[in-house]
């Protein structure tokens, strides 16, 4: 269970639809939550044109803006405590990558509630720039809470229910999510849906300088069989009711995504940089492609190098 939840917040229509996710796992495991806004001069620091590009630093626009994220951090703040919940606020200087960066690694919160695609404040906050660069540093696991529209989700959001899809593939590196997993899967009540997905071998087609994927059926099924004997074991070590499913798929993102479309999935988690099995299970390839059209929330997890 959760202590401690840190929500990345900007004031924004949008990054306020992880608020009410956030608020309401605090409810379920008595978790704190804490907001945090960055506050980053260089977003709107105007330049003056010319030969070369200065940035003017207005120290009037800085307090000014300084002023508005602590205004926006009370209001969000006290509005989460008028619920009954534990809930503080933080506003932090400087780039909102390694702000946050550094703000986890002091606090070390068990979980960070954030959406994907955020405008305003955290412009950037979109998959293929911060998100991606914060997700790549992030030393607690986070919780992608895909954004609906620019409406606020509402203050009773439907948790994610039924089954929590772990992806693994046969590493260590893989496996550091399924203590994370567990902790979300009791939170939430899910069940835990352990998946392994084998992608047939990439070998050269000499002298063409190409490469193929090559399927020797028999092959196939025997790896298919290694990997459902390896999902069993990690079972053994999950809560009763965990189900397990080895696939074979020429994209491992592909089969990873058609069995989150499964109405039973509820949430999707995964590590980072992942290797073993595979070696493309790293953010920027296929964990990017799972979280750049995943359909319901995930669990992300940059284990330690």
């Amino acid at each position: 269970m959760y202590s401690s939840i840190l929500v990345p917040y900007d004031g924004s229509a949008h990054s306020a639809q992880a608020l009410p996710v956030a608020t309401a796992l605090a409810r379920r495991t008595g978790a704190s939550v804490q907001l945090v806004i960055v506050h980053d001069p260089s977003a709107y620091i105007p330049f003056v044109p010319g030969e070369v590009a200065i940035p003017v630093y207005d120290q009037e626009l800085v307090h000014a803006h300084r002023e508005r994220d602590q205004r926006v951090l009370d209001a969000a703040v006290h509005h989460l405590q008028s619920q009954g919940v534990g809930a503080s606020g933080m506003l932090l200087e400087g780039t909102v990558v390694e702000a946050l960066e550094e703000h986890v690694e002091r606090t070390h919160p068990g979980l960070v509630v954030m959406t994907t695609h955020g405008r305003s404040g955290f412009e950037r906050l979109r998959l293929g720039s911060v998100a991606t660069a914060f997700l790549t540093r992030a030393t607690a696991p986070v919780l992608l809470v895909r954004g609906a529209g620019s409406e606020p989700a509402g203050d009773h959001p439907a948790l994610p229910s039924g089954k929590l899809l772990c992806t693994l593939d046969g590493s260590p590196f893989a496996e550091s999510v399924l203590p994370h997993a567990r902790a979300l899967a009791e939170a939430l009540g899910m069940s835990l849906h352990l998946i392994a997905v084998t992608v047939p071998h990439a070998v050269s087609m000499a002298p063409f300088g190409t490469e193929a994927l090559l399927a020797d059926d028999s092959a196939l099924r025997v790896e298919e069989h290694v990997r459902e004997e390896y999902l069993h074991r990690m079972a053994a070590t999950c809560p009763v009711g965990t189900t397990v499913h080895a696939l074979t798929d020429m994209s491992a993102s592909r089969g990873i995504l058609e069995c989150a479309n499964d109405d039973a999935v509820g949430a999707i988690a995964m590590a980072t940089h992942g290797r073993g099995g595979v070696k493309r299970f790293v953010l920027g390839s296929v964990a990017d492609e799972v979280i750049r059209h995943a359909h319901v929330p995930m669990l992300v997890y940059r284990p330690p190098t």
